[in-house]
């Protein structure tokens, strides 16, 4: 039921494989010198903005009825919100967009809501979920080559009949290129046009437009040392190798995330530094 290109809270699929299975495609594609160009698509407040309306109709065309479909609308509907400042409370308003947070069935319904863009999206045209975050990509091999400014139309289109919008300001173009004068085609969403930027951080990857780790590398080894810093700092009386070593690891474990061989052996030169 769940869409292939989805990652975002599924057993067996992870931030990990999302960007794998992307890049693994874009970087046959540099090989054979082929331009993909990139656009990160980030929807405005995705888990608050998600009508309930719409999510019911969507839950019966996945086949949920009876019973069950009464369910889901009692949990989705007729709840009400008040604001207190102060003592003062404003009029109680209904809560007619947004899925439950904290819980397991919160972020299901939101892949459930967020299931069907690619259904909008040309074929041609790959897509990359996971949760709340997206992306289209595609091979440039013209200047007069449309298709993807034409994918982004149709999500544009999709947004607006699941009532949820684009954060512009946020959604980025990234032309993935080792060509000296690759083709740069302008995109807009709507009547904003995008920014095009040279690198960008996807899902704690830092990409680049040549697909060139050394950012990357360089961020992971910055994060590492702000946390050595701070260990030197808050635990200077700490001389056991191996608790200081447990201590790093557990509160520096976001520099692992997603790393390479070279991520963790930079890395590891900076501890030796702090034993």
């Amino acid at each position: 039921m769940i869409n292939d290109a989805q990652h975002g809270f599924l057993h067996g699929r992870s931030c990990v494989a999302q960007p794998l299975t992307t890049l693994h495609r874009i970087g046959q594609l540099l090989d054979n010198n082929i331009q993909t160009d990139v656009i990160f698509l980030d929807f405005a407040k995705a888990f608050d903005s998600v009508d309930h309306n719409i999510l019911l109709m969507k839950l019966r065309m996945y086949g949920i009825s009876g019973n069950l479909y009464d369910w889901f609308s009692s949990y989705l509907c007729g709840h009400t919100q008040r604001i207190v400042v102060q003592g003062v409370a404003s009029e109680w308003s209904p809560v007619t967009s947004g899925v439950p947070k904290g819980n397991i069935l919160g972020p299901m319904l939101f892949l459930l809501f967020n299931n069907d863009p690619t259904d909008a999206i040309p074929q041609a045209t790959s897509t990359g979920l996971y949760a709340d975050d997206a992306k289209l990509y595609r091979t440039i091999m013209s200047n007069e080559d449309s298709a993807c400014q034409t994918a982004l139309s149709c999500a544009g289109v999709w947004s607006v009949d699941s009532n949820i919008t684009f954060n512009t300001s946020k959604c980025k173009i990234m032309t993935i290129s080792r060509r000296r004068r690759p083709l740069i085609a302008n995109y807009h969403l709507g009547s904003v046009g995008l920014k095009r930027v040279n690198s960008e951080v996807d899902l704690e990857i830092t990409l680049t437009s040549n697909l060139c780790w050394n950012t990357h590398i360089s961020r992971i080894v910055r994060k590492a040392n702000i946390m050595l810093g701070l260990l030197r700092r808050t635990c200077p009386l700490l001389t056991v190798c191996n608790v200081r070593r447990t201590l790093y690891l557990s509160l520096g474990s976001i520099a692992d995330v997603k790393s390479s061989p070279v991520d963790i052996r930079q890395r590891d030169q900076g501890f030796d530094i702090f034993l």
